[in-house]
């Protein structure tokens, strides 16, 4: 873990040095206590914000970027004027990841990106990686001036600062003399009392009411959606607005299928970021990339629709694959059934296993590519469900993990029933196995691989 600055503290300024004094401190102690508040670093101009006020967010905006941005919590030059810009602006890990997208976009080849909702600048940073110019543009003056800093201490000096609202009467403004490759957006999914949204119209800016300005100025457009967002419902919308506004126009050109690529990212167990690509000169079905801890699948449209389940022949199970969180989101189970081999435990038990008896490393063979992006299992028993049976599982494996999937009960009503307490006994799942020969609810008692 990257600490602060290897600068000695009377190497830095006033600050600064506040900051690394103070930042283990607490900030509730710190404003209870008589310090003596810094003044803002030199050539750091923000109405209404004093050292005080600064400084208490800086510490706590470092507090949330120690593991989420790693390089810069070990700037300790970087200012914050809230701790909710460090709570919201991506990881490090997706960050770099939206970067390698939009390399591959540019296919190598020197390119501009224009970040029009550039918030902390972490993404911003990370494009300027890649990219020979990067637009950062923001709307809130304070997180602008905090970006002007940071980019400088940083020396990202590839990056042009802007401060402009996202509208159609605002774009040929802030493009004028930048003509980017690829826009980049993330809306701001909380309405004006703070509340969230989910419909791309009600985010800010209105994605659905740009698409097709900001392809005159842009031939690839890579949105930030919400992981909660429904990914068919996702592109049916941005198509057809696209279209729609080709039709109001009276422009030719119109194919229906500008989404080009749908990212799924996930890291440490939940999914992180539905990032969307827009081409507009695509004219083929989109494809579905799950991106999970290092580990990376793709499909297409029609390999995502089309696959059909596999269901076993018997109720026997030795490995159980869990799926991860990009490949449950992206619903691939029926698509890693067809390629690996694999079969469901019942048609909405969304857990696979092998058909035929293999081997331990047979079963971590067959998976290799999937390694990161889901959980192998080796079973140890399987037990039709019953209070007689719950009740000997609880008392076998006291302190156990639980999951209930596709039977009338929740995890902890399972949990509950079994009696048992979260540990490493043992993973128990409650599942539903369908065969051609029956259907019943069983207990798996598991460890993991």
């Amino acid at each position: 873990m990257p600490g602060p600055s290897s600068k000695y503290f009377s190497d830095v300024g006033d600050f600064e040095r506040f900051i690394l004094e103070n930042e283990e401190a607490g900030t509730s102690r710190l404003l209870l206590s008589h310090v003596e508040w810094p003044s803002p670093p030199d050539g750091f101009i923000l109405s209404g914000f004093g050292g005080k006020d600064l400084a208490i967010s800086t510490i706590e905006a470092r507090h949330k970027l120690r593991d989420k941005v790693p390089e810069w919590y070990s700037m300790s030059s970087l200012v914050y004027p809230s701790s909710l810009c460090a709570e919201q602006c991506s990881s490090s890990v997706t960050a770099g990841y939206k970067a390698s997208l939009a390399k591959r976009i540019l296919d190598g080849a020197p390119g501009r990106v224009a970040d029009l909702t550039g918030g902390l600048g972490v993404d911003s940073w990370a494009f300027s990686s890649v990219a020979s110019e990067v637009l950062y543009n923001e709307r809130n003056s304070d997180l602008v001036a905090a970006a002007r800093h940071n980019f400088n201490e940083l020396a990202a000096s590839n990056i042009r600062v802007e401060n402009v609202e996202v509208e159609k009467d605002s774009l040929g403004m802030l493009l004028s003399g930048f003509t980017p490759d690829i826009v980049f957006l993330d809306p701001a999914r909380r309405d004006s009392s703070g509340g969230k949204v989910f419909l791309l119209e009600d985010c800010s800016p209105n994605v659905l009411g740009l698409i097709s300005d900001l392809f005159r100025y842009s031939p690839n457009i890579l949105l930030k959606l919400s992981p909660m967002a429904d990914i068919t419902m996702v592109v049916e919308r941005l198509n057809r607005s696209y279209e729609s506004a080709l039709m109001e126009s009276g422009s030719s050109g119109w194919n229906g299928n500008w989404v080009r690529e749908i990212h799924v990212v996930s890291s440490m167990g939940e999914c992180k970021e539905l990032l969307v690509w827009m081409d507009r000169d695509w004219n083929g079905e989109y494809s579905v990339i799950c991106r999970e801890d290092g580990g990376s699948i793709s499909m297409s449209y029609s390999e995502l629709t089309g696959a059909k389940p596999v269901l076993p022949d018997s109720s026997f199970v030795r490995y159980l694959y869990e799926p991860g969180k990009s490949l449950a989101k992206a619903g691939a189970f029926n698509v890693l059934c067809e390629r690996f081999s694999l079969v469901k435990l019942a048609r909405f038990t969304h857990l696979l296993t092998f058909p035929e008896a293999v081997t331990k490393e047979e079963a971590k063979s067959r998976l290799g590519v999937l390694t990161g992006m889901g959980k192998l299992f080796e079973v140890d028993e399987v037990l039709k469900m019953s209070k007689a049976s719950m009740r000997e599982v609880g008392k076998r494996y006291p302190r156990s993990e639980v999951s209930a999937r596709n039977i009338p009960l929740t995890s902890a009503e399972l949990r509950a029933r079994l009696g048992v307490k979260s540990g490493d006994d043992a993973h128990v799942f409650g599942v539903r196995i369908e065969t051609p020969f029956q259907a019943d609810n069983f207990l798996l008692v598991c460890h993991r691989i």
